[in-house]
């Protein structure tokens, strides 16, 4: 079946860690449920639990199950499915615990294995502006855009090669002060690997890139430095830019920006702003298009992205579909979401309800169904050249969008892999007898994992964007020898 909608974003965590003030479930019934939905339901399950990989499956099954008898609170059975889920590696595979708290705010659950550091406010700056010792650029007091985290970046008390993120203020109840957030090795600082602890406290190895008194970790959005230099108006101006889904730039009459930060977008919005720009695009020879930190959405969403790189139409990949009875009623509940919603064309959508039925017809099996050529009307004279802009939080449909861009003799991908979230997509929520948790599966599996899998590697750049590179829009301007004539930042 055709990829319609791939998965949700990917790119910020989907679970919350509240403490439920109703009484839990029972921690055995819902992992056995969950196991049994995924080897039911999910599409990458015969490529996962193999002969070879079975006994681990079931080691750890058998072990979580023991585990699970002794669960006492929603919270200590997430730990336990979010372990399950580790076993497939795959960004697609999503479980979430709801907070089915009550209004009142419960106390929060004591948070076990997280380093603390205490620390306030007036001793990080005491330390910050000690002029007797050499401070580290990302040193400093940061806070998110919206507040809801303020951190200390010192250096480590235990490692002097290390650098360590406090908290000294969270809007997360069980984010408290002194708990260590990130932890950055300062011997290869250009590097910018990154220890990171989530909002559900799982640390992840990522990168952490600044620019002056902004950085980013990960998909996981900006920070702004409050202390001792503070964020600049144009730094301002920088994250307010960001938080915008899409946007168009002229920079000379030689290069046009386009940058879409979400194929959650609606399709009428890309569909609108390609429009209004319609005659700049075809007197432009040199197109960028910024798809860094999209973390997916739908397919649709750039539909009309695709002719402006067009060279001999495009080619979808054949897909195969789990058709089992939960799957089936899903993709048809998610049709009927669409019509409602006028998420495409009547065409489309008839399409995709034909392809379902087929595959309704096929029960209980991996269905294959061919990929489709998409054709375009025409080669366009301008872009002459397209250049995308990808890294490692693209995922999902944002990988889809690079698939096409590898097709085209006119585009070339620039920058970094993708995130590698793709071989196993169309994720579809598993009815649950637990109302407190949520699982979502993909239900097909891309052709290409036939030859050549991405999952967890990505997709690779034409042309590699060294990690120290301050300004990728630059780096395609100076790799085209191109002029500019307006800041691109």
């Amino acid at each position: 079946m055709r990829a319609y909608l791939l998965g949700l974003l990917i790119g910020y965590p989907l679970f919350t860690t509240a403490q439920s003030a109703t009484p839990p479930c029972d921690c055995p019934s819902v992992l056995q449920q969950v196991s049994r939905k995924v080897a039911d339901n999910y599409a990458g399950w015969t490529d996962k639990v193999t002969a070879k990989t079975k006994p681990a499956h079931t080691r750890l099954l058998d072990s979580l199950q023991q585990q699970a008898t002794k669960a006492t609170t929603d919270a200590d059975c997430f730990q336990l499915l979010k372990a399950y889920k580790a076993f497939f590696r795959d960004g697609h595979f999503q479980v979430e615990l709801r907070n089915t708290g009550s209004a009142a705010t419960p106390t929060p659950a004591p948070v076990v294995g997280v380093r603390t550091i205490p620390l306030s406010e007036a001793q990080a700056q005491q330390l910050l502006l000690d002029k007797a010792k050499k401070h580290h650029p990302v040193e400093g007091i940061w806070e998110t855009p919206e507040r809801s985290y303020k951190l200390a970046i010192i250096p480590d008390p235990q490692s002097a090669d290390s650098l360590v993120g406090v908290v000294l203020a969270s809007t997360n109840p069980r984010w408290t002060p002194g708990l260590v957030k990130l932890k950055l090795a300062t011997r290869n600082p250009a590097a910018g690997q990154v220890l990171y602890r989530n909002g559900a406290f799982e640390e992840e190895s990522l990168r952490l890139a600044q620019t002056g008194n902004l950085f980013r970790i990960g998909g996981y959005g900006y920070w702004l430095r409050r202390f001792p230099q503070a964020v600049t108006e144009a730094e301002q101006q920088t994250v307010a830019r960001q938080a915008i889904p899409i946007e168009f730039r002229q920079l000379s009459p030689q290069v046009a920006y386009l940058r879409v930060t979400s194929f959650n977008t609606p399709k009428a919005q890309v569909d609108s702003m390609v429009r209004v720009h319609q005659s700049a695009l075809r007197q432009t020879p040199t197109l960028i298009i910024d798809i860094r930190d999209n973390g997916g959405g739908s397919n649709s969403s750039f539909a009309s992205l695709l002719p402006l790189m067009n060279t001999n139409n495009f080619q979808d990949t054949h897909t195969y579909m789990r058709t089992s009875p939960d799957n089936i009623a899903a993709e048809e509940a998610m049709i009927a979401r669409a019509r409602a919603g006028h998420w495409d064309t009547d065409s489309v959508l008839n399409v995709w309800a034909t392809d379902v039925a087929q595959a309704k017809a096929h029960p209980n099996q991996l269905y294959r169904t061919e990929g489709s050529l998409l054709k375009m009307d025409s080669v366009l004279t301008n872009p002459v050249r397209v250049a995308v802009l990808m890294n490692a939080n693209c995922y999902s449909s944002a990988e889809y969008f690079a698939f096409y861009a590898k097709q085209s003799r006119k585009a070339t991908l620039f920058g970094q892999h993708t995130g590698g979230v793709m071989d196993y997509g169309n994720v579809r929520n598993q009815v649950l007898d637990c109302p407190h948790f949520v699982l979502r599966l993909p239900t097909t599996r891309s052709g290409w994992v036939d030859t050549a899998p991405i999952d967890n590697r990505g997709f690779q750049p034409d042309v590699v964007i060294p990690a120290t590179e301050p300004d990728w829009v630059d780096y395609v301007v100076r790799y085209y020898q191109l002029p500019t004539e307006q800041p691109r930042r």
